[in-house]
C-alpha cells in the first residue's frame, strides 16, 4: 500500500509524541515518589533506593523508545520485529540494572526500590488513559 511521505512523517511524530508523554510521566512519577521518600525518611537508604527503582524503570523505557523509533518500514513484519528487538533489549537492560543494584550498591532497601519501580511502570497505563 502506498502512503505519502507527509502522512508517514506526521504519523511518526504522533507516535513519538506519545512515547515522549510516557517518558515524561515516568520521570515525573520517579521524582514525586523519591521526593516523598525524602520527605518521610530524609536523605537515607530508602530515598536512594526509591530513586534507583525509578531509574531502573526509566532507562530501559528510553531504550525502547529509541530502538523502536528507528524502524523506518511500512512492512508490518519489520515493525513487529523492531518492537520485539526493542522489548528484548528493554528486558535485558532491566535485568542487568536490577542485578547491578543488588550486587554493586550497598546498602539498598528492596521495598522502596520495587515500589518506585512498579509505580513508575504503572504510569505507562495512566499516560495511555490521559491520551484518550
Amino acid at each position: 500500500m502506498w502512503v505519502p511521505k507527509v502522512i508517514l512523517s506526521i504519523m511518526s511524530k504522533v507516535v513519538l509524541t506519545g512515547f515522549l508523554r510516557v517518558l515524561i510521566l515516568q520521570a515525573l512519577v520517579t521524582i514525586v515518589v523519591t521526593v516523598g521518600f525524602l520527605g518521610v525518611y530524609g536523605l537515607s537508604v530508602d530515598s536512594k533506593s526509591a530513586l534507583i527503582g525509578g531509574i531502573i524503570a526509566l532507562i530501559p523505557s528510553c531504550f525502547y523508545v529509541w530502538r523502536s523509533s528507528r524502524a523506518n518500514s511500512k512492512d508490518p513484519r519489520n515493525l513487529v520485529k523492531a518492537h520485539y528487538r526493542a522489548e528484548s533489549g528493554k528486558l535485558a537492560i532491566t535485568a542487568v540494572m536490577f542485578g547491578a543494584a543488588f550486587t554493586q550498591l550497598d546498602p539498598i532497601a528492596a521495598l522502596p526500590l520495587f515500589a518506585t519501580y512498579v509505580v513508575t511502570l504503572s504510569s505507562y497505563w495512566v499516560a495511555l488513559l490521559l491520551k484518550s
